[in-house]
């Protein structure tokens, strides 16, 4: 029997919190990351509203919402769950679309766009962007220089 070596997988929690850190430092509420570290890399930040006193108040189909999540995973890349007390609405997904590993000042635009005009973001339903089960030498190696 053959023993194949396990590939090396980088971490991701280091790309996850560049992007939360990028978040904070354009004053958005965010929570600290949980992320998955199972069959699929994976994280979640609740995002939470602004203070009254903000610039741009969220758009009513975040105000209104229960929960307000932003997710990571390494094959669908960038997502915004809504939640909504009682059952009033299906949760509602947004995808950013475009790849996996985007830049942290590349979410957070898409993130502001999105909580105060969600009409002017558009879901992208272009994912999934790759599969877990395959090794990728080349994301490993963009995911893993975000820890330097």
């Amino acid at each position: 029997m053959t023993v194949h070596p396990r590939r090396s997988q980088a971490d991701h929690r280091p790309y996850v919190e560049l992007v939360r850190d990028a978040l904070l430092l354009k004053d958005v509420h965010i929570g600290v990351p949980v992320t998955g570290l199972g069959q699929v890399r994976s994280a979640a930040m609740t995002v939470l509203p602004p203070d009254e006193d903000f610039d741009e108040p969220w758009h009513p189909t975040f105000a209104n919402a229960e929960r307000v999540e932003l997710r990571w995973s390494e094959e669908d890349g960038w997502s915004l769950l809504t939640a909504y007390l009682g059952g009033q609405a299906e949760p509602t997904i947004w995808r950013r679309g475009f790849g996996v590993l985007l830049p942290p000042e590349e979410v957070v635009g898409w993130l502001d766009v999105l909580l105060t005009m969600p009409h002017a973001s558009l879901s992208s339903e272009d994912g999934p962007f790759r599969s877990h089960q395959q090794h990728a030498p080349d994301f490993e190696a963009v995911l893993a220089a975000y820890a330097h």
